[in-house]
């Protein structure tokens, strides 16, 4: 008997964690316990609101009837009746203060918090579960939750300066935080190209520094275009958004940047930057964007802003920056050197100390706290109480709290959603490729390098949207925005052990991407995976119920395109495009087809693999081939070295050096005598030189465009580090920058050893998948003798195409004007056949 009942409560529990994992909540609950039976809500729904969170009242009520259908009645008070829903403060749980208690059984649903955030965050889960794709709406599983969070920061930062987002989109964005329990908004609101609070005391930071454009005092930037750009948020509109967000369980950071990226500063206030006469450029090309540090003046300024931003936002803490400071502006300044002598400094990081231990006085001096990106750690002690936002990387936060530091995790590699979520899509590349999977699989606390008492000054994480190139196309911020911040609650909220990819990514597809479009976001959603072999492409959807459709020559396939059911018969495989679309707003990145690698490995010993693969199935042309190792994430160690490629047993190219797998090696191999009865074999050798995982898999792919032999000029001048010879080899990741701003009759020429053959050729200027530094203002033309030439495209948004009709032996940029950028940079050419 005892055996039975045993297997029954083993039953009963497995049943319950099915039933709980259709509920499809993220992030993901500490416990949940279902039992058989049904609440069905009631026609006339009440809802009873504890007065400690009667300021979401209005917020809880709405959130109610528009998930159930049913317009509730509000009462004010800690009553509950038969059939109720109440949301009660109870200081005495026994969770931590954002933690909360959901229960809906046969009288009623009751969801208590420690706090009013922990009744809130219990009223975003019984949204989650009125949201369930299984659970029919007005009728609840009888559940009983208990739930906190792992972290006490959940933050997310969206940066106002460079785009503007008006108050409506702002608010937008504090709706989606709290539907994923996050509880901090950093607001990114100054920058080099635009000042974006109002400061009463220096009125001059709105009426100039928050517009770009011509005639302005900030030139246009980052898709301004030729027109005004630009918008702030006076006083009363921050106090509307801080209450708003309040109303939510979401506490608002400001972030004023300083002594750094302060060029909005220093071009409507110039007294306040350095008195130098050379123009110092910082990492992004800004010149004059540096708060002088020995201009005593400037901290009785810094004062008003402070004093006035301190007042504006009631959270503890203000953002101060720190990061990425122009040292060389203080290092050429004769006050900045005069105070360096006074203080007896010997290098300008010891100004960068003394400034942020002048400006935490003053943070002190109005109650608040100081939080700072990690660069403020340079250069001498800081107050122990600043908060640290470890930005650069895992180790810079491992060094903050080794030294005692609050430090927040916010690793450029993982949480930075203004990276490309794939090799072709929109975006940054420089901390990584960072698709949704891997923002999940980031873990906070290094625990094999920090003790456990080190281990609790890592007290959050957060994820940040740095807005570069959020200005096309339209909505693009929500894309790069979600489902990555879907993961990022989880990773703040969910207990670590917890954590599994597959179970997240089927909440999140089974029921939360459809709540993602309930809240009218435009998420990225998850591309399919398309296969060529032997003739056919075989597609297979993300997930189940997920709407493929395809596009044959070569374009972006839209929501008209032809639905893919079934596997496509072709030998024309290199044109087709596939994409899935989830509503009018909603869909993945568009993809080709691929073949599949022709060799892999999975090591984690240190040892030498000699790798051969006969890869004559996967040969069907001649051409240019690029031979490509992609590693995993977790496993790019190791070198590679003695590739081959033979052909009938016989070698066509080798390369001998040793390549470090981590650098993505992209070997170039010219396959011109191609015929179906021939032969390929690979070969080479990997050495995995510790004891860490190398995997990778290798792909070999013919170039769809061609290499001839050419010869690049230009009217401006290069920088020695991105030289215009990149332009001669083909190779889409290196590209020229100019040390200049083009300017009217400047120009770039590429000539043909050959003259060459193409249908189209098109011309790309910018960095590569960013539109910066780009051409503005000109156009295209090319030549058939070299002499003589005819006018193509204009440029538009940077790229111009030309349509030879017979041979072409050049091909020349014309610029019209300036591009109002520091610099100007160019690309490969793109020469189809």
């Amino acid at each position: 008997m005892r055996k039975n009942i045993l297997l029954l409560a083993i039953f009963l529990s497995s049943f319950s964690i099915i039933q709980a994992q259709k509920l499809d909540i993220i992030p993901k609950p500490v416990s949940v316990q279902q039992s058989t039976g049904k609440f069905v809500l009631p026609s006339s729904l009440k809802i009873v609101v504890d007065k400690k969170v009667k300021n979401s009242a209005d917020y809880i009520a709405a959130g109610v009837s528009k998930s159930t259908g049913i317009n509730p009645i509000v009462s004010i008070g800690k009553k509950h009746g038969k059939n109720n829903i109440s949301f009660l403060v109870d200081k005495k749980l026994d969770l931590p203060n954002e933690g909360y208690q959901l229960e809906i059984n046969q009288s009623g649903i009751f969801i208590k918090g420690k706090t009013d955030k922990g009744v809130l965050n219990g009223f975003q889960t019984f949204l989650q579960i009125c949201s369930a794709k299984e659970v029919k709406k007005g009728t609840l599983p009888f559940v009983k939750i208990e739930d906190y969070p792992r972290f006490d920061w959940r933050g997310m930062m969206l940066d106002c300066s460079r785009q503007f987002f008006d108050k409506q989109t702002v608010k937008n964005y504090i709706d989606w935080l709290a539907a994923h329990k996050m509880n901090v908004f950093h607001w990114h609101l100054t920058d080099d190209n635009g000042w974006r609070i109002e400061i009463k005391s220096m009125p001059d930071l709105t009426l100039k520094g928050a517009w770009r454009g011509p005639g302005e005092v900030l030139l246009p930037s980052y898709g301004s275009g030729d027109k005004r750009y630009g918008g702030f948020y006076t006083q009363e509109d921050i106090k509307e958004v801080v209450a708003y967000a309040a109303n939510r369980g979401i506490s608002v950071m400001p972030e004023i940047e300083i002594p750094g990226h302060s060029r909005a500063v220093t071009a409507s206030y110039p007294e306040i930057g350095c008195e130098i006469s050379q123009e110092l450029k910082s990492v992004q090309g800004e010149v004059k964007n540096v708060w002088c540090v020995g201009r005593e003046e400037n901290y009785d300024l810094l004062d008003s802003i402070i004093r006035e931003a301190s007042g504006l936002f009631p959270f503890e803490y203000i953002h101060v920056a720190g990061d990425e400071v122009n040292r060389a502006n203080w290092e050429q300044c004769p006050k900045c050197k005069a105070l360096m002598a006074k203080e007896g400094f010997t290098d300008s990081f010891q100004l960068q100390n003394y400034f942020f231990r002048r400006v935490q006085k003053i943070v002190d001096k109005y109650h608040k706290k100081t939080d700072g990106w990690n660069e403020i750690l340079k250069g001498g002690e800081i107050d122990p109480n600043t908060l640290i936002s470890a930005w650069q990387g895992i180790s810079y936060g491992i060094e903050s709290a080794k030294k005692g530091y609050k430090t927040i995790m916010i690793p450029g590699q993982f949480l930075y959603f203004d990276m490309a979520q794939s090799e072709t899509e929109r975006g940054h590349r420089w901390a990584a490729i960072t698709d949704t999977k891997r923002a999940y699989s980031f873990e906070p606390i290094p625990d094999t390098d920090l003790t456990p008492e080190e281990q609790k000054n890592i007290v959050g994480v957060q994820g940040a949207l740095w807005s570069e190139y959020l200005d096309r196309p339209a909505r693009i911020m929500e894309y790069q925005s979600y489902p990555r911040i879907s993961a990022l609650a989880e990773i703040g909220w969910s207990k670590k052990e917890d954590k599994n990819w597959d179970d997240f990514y089927g909440r999140l597809t089974n029921s939360h991407l459809k709540r993602l479009t309930d809240m009218g976001i435009a998420f990225r959603d998850f591309p399919p995976t398309a296969i060529y072999k032997n003739g056919t492409i075989t597609v297979t959807p993300p997930y189940e119920g997920a709407v493929v459709r395809f596009d044959k020559d070569g374009n972006e396939p839209t929501r008209q395109s032809p639905l893919y059911t079934e596997p496509i018969q072709t030998e024309n495989y290199e044109q087709y495009r596939f994409r899935v679309f989830f509503n009018e707003t909603s869909a993945s990145p568009a993809v080709k087809a691929e073949k599949l690698p022709v060799a892999n490995w999975n090591t984690s010993k240190v040892e030498v693999l000699t790798i051969s693969e006969n890869i004559s199935e996967h040969v069907d042309k001649k051409g240019i081939w690029y031979l490509n190792f992609n590693p995993t994430d977790d496993g790019a160690n190791g070198t590679i070295k003695s590739v081959s490629l033979f052909e009938n047993d016989k070698l066509i190219q080798t390369y001998a050096d040793e390549k470090a797998l981590k650098a993505k090696p992209r070997l170039r191999f010219v396959i011109g005598n191609y015929n179906e009865k021939n032969t390929y074999r690979l070969d080479f050798t990997v050495e995995n030189k510790e004891e860490k995982k190398s995997a990778a898999n290798v792909k070999f792919n013919c170039s769809p465009y061609q290499e001839p032999e050419v010869k690049v000029t230009s009217s401006m001048a290069e920088n020695p580090k991105f030289p215009i010879s990149n332009l001669q080899d083909y190779n889409e990741e290196s590209y020229l920058r100019t040390d200049v701003a083009c300017k009217d009759g400047d120009w770039i020429l590429y000539t043909f050893t050959t003259p060459v053959t193409s249908s189209k050729i098109d011309v790309l200027t910018g960095i590569p998948h960013h539109p910066r530094f780009i051409i503005n203002d000109g156009y295209v033309e090319f030549s058939y003798n070299g002499t003589d030439f005819i006018k193509g495209d204009n440029f538009d948004y940077g790229n111009a195409s030309i349509y030879p009709k017979q041979s072409v032996k050049a091909v020349r940029i014309q610029i019209k004007g300036t591009n109002n950028e520091p610099l100007m940079a160019a690309q490969d050419l793109k020469i189809n056949p």
